[in-house]
């Protein structure tokens, strides 16, 4: 039986640059760090989180495009996570918008991968 969604890849050109993001940016946790060839297996997750993000090399997936992740994340305060990754300079694709199920916003990393937040 499945019990719950382990890691979804988003694909970077800098796995330095996307750790940063990630972890100093949104506030997610590292998890998981390993040698993997000439790159890194890491792992970021919010913290408490079961599931968790691979910050996978472009480089090592020539198809890398056609393979963009779909994620959102639930949030308990809406507002105040917006407001928050706002003022770390995080950039949005999609404001935050009350929808008929609720709030919904969508952010960009830096290689422009898109994420939705809802509460």
């Amino acid at each position: 039986m499945i019990r719950h969604v382990s890691t979804v890849a988003v694909y970077v050109a800098d796995q330095d640059e996307g750790l940063r993001f990630w972890t100093e940016k949104v506030g997610f946790e590292l998890r998981a760090e390993r040698p993997m060839g000439d790159a890194r297996w890491l792992e970021v997750a919010p913290p408490g989180a079961a599931s968790a993000l691979v910050l996978y090399p472009k480089a090592m997936m020539p198809d890398w495009e056609t393979r963009r992740p779909s994620v959102v994340f639930e949030v308990e305060d809406i507002e105040a996570t917006c407001s928050r990754l706002a003022e770390a300079g995080v950039s949005f694709a999609q404001p935050l918008t009350e929808m008929a199920w609720g709030g919904f916003a969508s952010f960009l990393d830096p290689e422009g991968n898109e994420f939705g937040l809802r509460e």
